[in-house]
């Protein structure tokens, strides 16, 4: 299995993948524009914190995050805590995935994060890759979580 250059796509590339169409998740490039389409979809913007090597990060975003990509309701987005790559931050400062991960506490990889439009969280982080059987539901309730507290002005509510 190989992966792609950063910037090009999140998801893996194998003879398999390849023959089927898929919806990636892509990858961040500014977080707070990402944060303002999920807020004004009425959602926390979904943030998968990954890294490059990671065996359990495939399942979690093509079993998992690829459908919320497809169905077009969500914005969801990758970032390597092992990229240096630069990104913007909510404060339109730049960064990378190493200082932005520490920054928001990741230390484990998958680790998906629920943010308003500062970068807040807005429901419990999924740290791990957790158990297949029980993932998706874990995931709808932090959507669930992070939505009542999601405006769609982009404000989060009081917790």
């Amino acid at each position: 299995m190989t992966y792609p250059r950063e910037g090009v796509t999140a998801a893996p590339l194998d003879s398999r993948s390849a023959a089927r169409p898929q919806a990636a998740v892509a990858l961040a490039t500014d977080f707070a524009a990402h944060a303002r389409r999920a807020a004004s979809l009425g959602v926390p913007l979904i943030v998968l914190v990954s890294l490059r090597d990671c065996v359990y990060c495939g399942p979690i975003r093509e079993r998992e995050l690829a459908p919320l990509v497809r169905s077009g309701k969500y914005e969801v987005r990758e970032i390597g805590m092992d990229s240096a790559t630069p990104i913007r931050d909510f404060d339109n400062s730049t960064t990378t995935g190493v200082a932005w991960a520490r920054a928001h506490g990741v230390k484990v990889s998958p680790t998906v994060l629920f943010l308003d439009t500062q970068g807040r969280p807005v429901a419990d982080p999924l740290i791990g890759a957790g158990l297949p059987d029980f993932y998706g539901a874990y995931l709808e309730d932090a959507i669930a979580r992070g939505r009542t507290r999601v405006r769609p002005s982009g404000d989060a509510t009081a917790r």
